[in-house]
């Protein structure tokens, strides 16, 4: 084999490594990417559900209060 022939066969051997190793690292990068939208996605989840319990706890204070407010005009209309 001629020393050219030798020289393009390792380039090519070369080139191929280099894109195969840059594809495992993409890979790698998008793999981390997507746990940290999974963390992310979990943490609203649960700050949503955290504030509808908040909510809904707002919701029953103030029918209570409503309640009583109509149980207090009703008595002072007599």
């Amino acid at each position: 084999m001629a020393t050219k022939d030798l020289l393009t066969l390792i380039c090519t051997i070369i080139a191929a490594a280099a894109v195969l190793a840059g594809a495992i690292r993409g890979d790698g990068q998008r793999e981390q990417r997507l746990q940290q939208v999974e963390t992310q996605v979990r943490q609203l989840e649960q700050r949503e559900d955290r504030r509808q319990d908040l909510l809904n706890a707002i919701d029953v204070r103030t029918a209570r209060i409503e309640a009583t407010l109509q149980m207090m005009t009703r008595g002072a209309g007599k």
